[in-house]
C-alpha cells in the first residue's frame, strides 16, 4: 500500500515557471526544492505536500501535446486547488497579497455555506485557486443557500 510512502503534490503547467513559483511562494513562505529545479520545472514543499510548476515543454515531455493549453488569456477551468488553512487573517492576507503579485481577485473574502472564510482568485496564468479557512471570523455566520 502507498499511503505511507506517498507525498502529495500537485502540478502546474504554466508558461512562465519563474512567474508562477514567485508568486506562491510569496504567498505560502515554502521553501524550494532546489535539487528538482530545472530551467522548466520548479518545486515549493511546506505543509507534507509539495506544489510544482511545469514549463511549457512538460507537455512535449509527458506525452501530452495534444492537450496544451491555448496561448489566449483565457482558457476553460479543468482544475482548480484548494489551500486550507486554520486562520481566517492569512485568507485576508492573500487577499491583499494577490492583487500586488499579479493576480486576480474572483470572490472573496466571503463566508460559505458549510461555515469556512474562503477566497477564490486566479493566479498570473488565469488558473484558478482557493484558500479557505476551516473557521470564519469572529461574528460572521455561514451563508445560506438554497439547494431547491
Amino acid at each position: 500500500m502507498l499511503r505511507h510512502s506517498a507525498q502529495p503534490m500537485f502540478n502546474v503547467l504554466c508558461r512562465d515557471v519563474d512567474r508562477q513559483f514567485s508568486f506562491y511562494q510569496s504567498i505560502l513562505g515554502w521553501d524550494e526544492v532546489k535539487e528538482a529545479s530545472s530551467p522548466i520545472y520548479r518545486v515549493l514543499a511546506g505543509a507534507g505536500i509539495q506544489l510544482a510548476f511545469n514549463g511549457w515543454k512538460a507537455y512535449d515531455l509527458l506525452s501530452l501535446a495534444d492537450r496544451k493549453q491555448s496561448e489566449q488569456a483565457d482558457f476553460p477551468i479543468s482544475t482548480m486547488f484548494t489551500l486550507v488553512v486554520n486562520r481566517p487573517e492569512f485568507v485576508n492576507d492573500v487577499f491583499r497579497l494577490v492583487p500586488e503579485l499579479g493576480g486576480r481577485i474572483v470572490k472573496g473574502p466571503f463566508a460559505t455555506y458549510y461555515g469556512h472564510w474562503q477566497l477564490v482568485f486566479c493566479d498570473p496564468e488565469n488558473n484558478i485557486a482557493r484558500v479557505t479557512s476551516t473557521t470564519l471570523p469572529e461574528g460572521v455566520q455561514p451563508s445560506v443557500v438554497n439547494f431547491d
